[in-house]
Order: C-alpha cells, then sequence, then structure tokens
C-alpha cells in the first residue's frame, strides 16, 4: 500500500523560513508553494498527502486536480489539530499513516495511535534534498586517520 501524508500545514509552513516569511503577506501563494514542494516529493518518493490548514476553505483561483497526490483540506470548524486527531481516529490502515507536525500533542497523540511520525523540520529538509541522479554517489576519500579506524574497526571483529 502507499502510505498515506497527514501534513499539519501552517505548522510546516512555520518550520520552513521563505514560506513562513511569505505567509505575512500572502497566505495563498504560501499554501500553493508548500503544496508544490510537497507535489514533488510525492512523485519522487511515491506517497500520498493530505495537508491540513486551519479555518475555513477561502475561494481560490484553481482548485487541485482530483488525481493529484496532494490533497488540501481546511479544518473549520475544528482545529487543524483536532483535525488531524479524527483522520488518525478515523482511518481503517493506521500503520500507512505518516502524520508531520511538531505540535507535541498530535505526536503524542499519533504515536499512541502506532502511526509514525516526523517533525515538520524533518519533512522540511527532505523537501529540499537534492534530487537524485540515479547513480550512487562518491563518498569521496578518506582521509588517513579514517582509514586507520576502519582498520581498527575490522581488525576487531575477527
Amino acid at each position: 500500500m502507499i502510505p498515506h501524508y497527514v501534513v499539519d500545514g501552517y505548522n510546516l509552513i512555520h518550520a520552513i523560513p521563505s514560506l513562513k516569511k511569505l505567509l505575512a503577506h500572502d497566505a495563498f501563494q504560501a499554501r500553493e508553494q508548500l503544496a508544490y514542494l510537497i507535489s514533488r516529493l510525492t512523485f519522487k518518493r511515491k506517497f500520498r498527502c493530505t495537508i491540513v490548514f486551519d479555518g475555513v476553505k477561502p475561494p481560490e483561483p484553481h482548485p487541485s486536480p482530483a488525481h493529484s497526490p496532494v490533497h488540501i483540506i481546511f479544518s473549520s470548524p475544528l482545529s487543524a489539530d483536532a483535525k488531524i486527531k479524527s483522520m488518525i481516529e478515523q482511518s481503517k490502515n493506521r500503520s500507512q499513516l505518516v502524520v508531520i507536525s511538531s505540535d507535541r500533542e498530535i505526536l503524542g497523540f499519533a504515536k499512541v495511535c502506532s502511526t509514525e511520525t516526523h517533525t515538520s523540520k524533518h519533512f522540511s529538509n527532505l523537501l529540499f534534498e537534492e534530487p537524485d541522479k540515479g547513480e550512487e554517489k562518491d563518498a569521496g576519500t578518506l582521509s588517513k586517520s579514517q582509514v586507520d579506524e576502519w582498520m581498527k574497526i575490522f581488525r576487531e571483529k575477527k
């Protein structure tokens, strides 16, 4: 089965400095850029995602296509935290859920429900990873001290 990520939207935006700054004067663009970044990662890592934002859905010029791996929902009348908890509770396959938030209460609740979790900071780092080139990366040359350390480790294993 394909994992389903549930993202605390504004929490993740606040973990990305450029989006946090953009949010202050253009919330629509901040949400759109977040959705774009996540959609790139969904194609690379093969998962689907629901981004949960607090509040009422504002009128926006273009809705997400129905077949998109990224869906945006607004939590009204609940808070995003309450909506995410409800989604966890109602999930028929919690082992396939991955909750992204830095809110300790949500992360704790998700863990109690046997749901995988990651902090917003961890997930934001994934969003900005360099794309793989399909080839193994050269780790570079080891220094003499590194070689000596590995040789010592291997000698101890005999």
